[in-house]
């Protein structure tokens, strides 16, 4: 577990700014199931947090505050998941989903 440190972003704090900028965007993955696809985030933001950018910007935070880096990384996080969502409804890509 990641030690808590004012200066840099947190993976729980950008997933849960993200997933609350989704909410209040209308956003839904599904009409049948909760509204933000909870795991697909998780997985999404754990892959963001393990990028260059990511490291960039933590080495940024060493001086400054979180809040600027934060918001570049809830902003990353959230188109990444609009742009997965969107082509979940593609239809190619629905039968491959259904041949697995």
């Amino acid at each position: 577990m990641e030690s808590f440190n004012p200066k840099r972003p947190h993976r729980a704090i950008v997933r849960c700014k993200a997933k609350m900028q989704l909410l209040e965007m209308g956003f839904s993955a599904d009409e049948e199931s909760d509204p933000v696809d909870d795991a697909l985030l998780k997985d999404l933001a754990a892959a963001l947090f393990q990028s260059n950018q990511y490291h960039a910007l933590n080495e940024q935070c060493q001086s400054k505050e979180a809040n600027g880096a934060e918001g570049t990384l809830v902003n990353e996080l959230v188109k990444t998941y609009q742009q997965i969502s969107k082509r979940r409804q593609e239809p190619i890509v629905q039968r491959l989903n259904a041949l697995l």
